[in-house]
């Protein structure tokens, strides 16, 4: 799994990114965290999704 920035638009010379991840299908099921809204924080390194 990696973390992937793309372009998101450009306006003039600024460029617009962000930044997408494809989780395992599994781990999102058993989460329950599908389709509700999350924030995410770094802890020693590691990204955490948790909801808000």
């Amino acid at each position: 799994m990696k973390i992937r920035e793309v372009l998101d638009k450009k306006v003039g010379d600024i460029k617009y990114t962000r930044f997408i991840t494809t989780l395992p299908k599994d781990i999102v099921k058993d989460s329950k965290l599908l389709g509700k809204e999350l924030k995410a924080r770094v802890e020693k390194g590691k990204i955490i999704l948790e909801e808000e």
